[in-house]
C-alpha cells in the first residue's frame, strides 16, 4: 500500500512538472507577444512624434514665408505711394536765359521733378539690420523713418517694425506698448491684423492667457477670413 501510493504521488508531482512547464511556456509566449507590441507601440510613437515636428517645421516655415510676402506687399504699396505723391514743378525759362526752342519757336519751359521723401534706402537698411540681428541698430533706423516721414507714407511701416525689434531684443513690455501704438494710430492700416496677432503671441509668451484670448478673439472678429485669423483660431483651440 505504502508502494502504491509513493508510486501515485510520484506520478502526481511529475504532471505538476508537466503542467508547471507548460504555464511557463505560455506565459512566455504573453511576454514575447507583449514585447513584441509594445516595440510596435513605441516605433508608432516615435514615428508619429517626427511626424509633427516636421509638420510643425513647415508650419513654423510657412509663417515666416507669409510674414515676408506680406512685408513685400507692403514695400510694394510704399512705392506706389511715392510715385502717386511725386511733384512735378514747371517753372518757364527766365527771360534772355538759353531755353530749348519747342515745334513753335518758343523756349521751353523748365521741368523739374522734385520726388517726395525717399526714405526707401533708410528703411532697407534698417531691415537689413533687423535681419541680422542688430535690433538696437534696427529700432533706431525704424525710429528715424517714422520721425523724419511727415507724409506718412513709411509711417505705419517703421512704427510696426520697431515694434517688432523690441520683442525679438526681449523688450516684451516696451513691444506691447509699440504694437498698441500700431493699432492706435492706424487702426485700418496693413499691419492692424499682424500687430494684433503679434500682441495676442507675446501674452501667450507670458503665459497671461486671459488676455491672449481676449486679443485673439478682437483679431478673429476685425480681421476674418485672413491667415492671423486661422493662426489664433489654432492658437484659442489648442488645450
Amino acid at each position: 500500500m505504502t508502494v502504491l501510493r509513493t508510486h501515485e504521488l510520484r506520478s502526481l508531482g511529475t504532471q505538476i512538472e508537466q503542467t508547471r512547464q507548460e504555464v511557463s511556456s505560455v506565459q512566455k509566449s504573453v511576454d514575447d507577444l507583449n514585447l513584441k507590441q509594445g516595440g510596435s507601440t513605441s516605433k508608432m510613437r516615435a514615428d508619429l512624434t517626427s511626424m509633427l515636428t516636421d509638420l510643425q517645421a513647415q508650419i513654423s516655415r510657412l509663417h515666416a514665408e507669409i510674414d515676408e510676402t506680406q512685408h513685400r506687399l507692403g514695400q510694394l504699396n510704399q512705392r506706389l505711394e511715392r510715385m502717386e505723391g511725386r511733384k512735378v514743378v514747371v517753372s518757364p525759362t527766365p527771360p534772355g536765359a538759353a531755353g530749348t526752342p519747342d515745334t513753335a519757336g518758343r523756349d521751353s519751359a523748365t521741368v523739374k521733378v522734385v520726388p517726395g521723401l525717399d526714405l526707401e534706402h533708410m528703411f532697407g537698411q534698417a531691415r537689413e539690420d533687423f535681419i541680422r540681428g542688430r535690433y538696437d541698430l534696427a529700432y533706431q533706423g525704424f525710429r528715424a523713418i517714422y520721425e523724419k516721414d511727415s507724409v506718412g507714407a513709411w509711417r505705419e511701416q517703421s512704427l510696426y517694425w520697431m515694434a517688432e525689434c523690441l520683442w525679438k531684443g526681449d523688450k516684451t513690455d516696451r513691444a506691447l506698448e509699440m504694437y498698441a501704438r500700431v493699432l492706435a494710430e492706424f487702426p485700418e492700416g496693413s499691419h492692424e491684423c499682424a500687430a494684433r496677432l503679434k500682441t495676442g503671441l507675446i501674452h501667450d509668451q507670458m503665459q497671461d492667457f486671459r488676455a491672449r484670448d481676449e486679443v485673439l478673439n478682437q483679431l478673429i472678429a476685425a480681421c476674418p477670413s485672413t491667415n492671423e485669423a486661422a493662426r489664433a483660431q489654432d492658437i484659442l483651440s489648442t488645450p
